[in-house]
């Protein structure tokens, strides 16, 4: 079965459509079929796999408030190969004030997954916005896995709190949903920092692991500006090995017996 996780944290630079993109292009690399759903208004995942985000005709807009609309009419092959991507578009902000007098609106995402067909999918990979809102709850009601991606700053562990007991409230209505791990990013391996923190998080989640780490690249960003995955421009790097390594744990992570799908 089709896995849907979501690289999910409300706090704003930790990295969710970098590890979206790249995860999707290391499991591309294992031979497995992955669709992104970019569910971020600023677009950044769109943008970076090559869409002109001006010439679209429809978008993940038109999925959340069209209740024909299914994602395979949406996806569209990216620059990656084995990578479609359902886009998003800055209209995406106002779907928040469409959705608000739609009856269980936090179910959209969910409803429209449901009637679309994901066969052909080993892996749905969604982008999450860098907020606690109406789209993220829709994005938590309709995953089966959280990937929560994580900088090692002592602003991201005050956050988590908050975070958590979102996830535990949206659990209510999504039972299938758990928690995979911590991805931390831009991890400077030689900061004292760093390693506290990631040892701090240790110690107050004992029973979530932590996934292979992405350290911190200057050139990392450059990637972006080719619309391609950092695997694709920098295959020999040290961070694309370490996205090698992301694709290949959550490849072969055993989920949970909570109904979680896998493939």
């Amino acid at each position: 079965m089709t896995r849907i996780i979501a690289f999910f944290n409300q706090k704003g630079g930790t990295a969710k459509t970098t590890s979206t993109l790249n995860v999707a292009a290391a499991l591309a690399e294992r031979d497995r079929y992955v669709l992104c759903i970019d569910l971020d208004p600023q677009a950044s995942l769109t943008m970076a796999s090559g869409v002109n985000v001006a010439s679209l005709e429809a978008s993940v807009y038109d999925l959340l408030v069209d209740e024909e609309q299914t994602v395979e009419r949406l996806a569209s092959p990216t620059r990656i190969h084995g990578v479609d991507l359902v886009p998003s578009h800055p209209d995406l902000a106002a779907a928040e004030l469409e959705l608000l007098n739609v009856l269980e609106r936090e179910r959209q995402l969910e409803r429209r997954i449901a009637q679309s067909d994901l066969s052909p999918f080993d892996y749905v990979l969604i982008d999450a916005p860098p907020a606690l809102n109406v789209l993220s709850i829709n994005i938590l009601v309709a995953a089966d896995e959280l990937v929560i991606p994580i900088e090692p700053h002592p602003l991201s562990l005050m956050v988590l709190r908050r975070l958590f007991e979102t996830i535990t409230k949206v659990q209510r209505l999504n039972p299938r949903l758990r928690v995979v791990g911590f991805l931390p990013t831009k991890v400077h391996h030689s900061s004292r920092l760093a390693h506290d923190m990631l040892e701090t998080l240790t110690e107050e989640f004992p029973d979530l692991p932590l996934l292979p780490s992405i350290p911190l690249s200057v050139r990392g960003a450059e990637y972006a500006a080719e619309r391609t995955s950092i695997l694709q421009y920098m295959p020999k790097s040290p961070i694309a090995e370490a996205y090698r390594s992301v694709g290949a744990w959550l490849d072969a992570d055993q989920p949970a017996s909570t109904g979680a799908p896998r493939g």
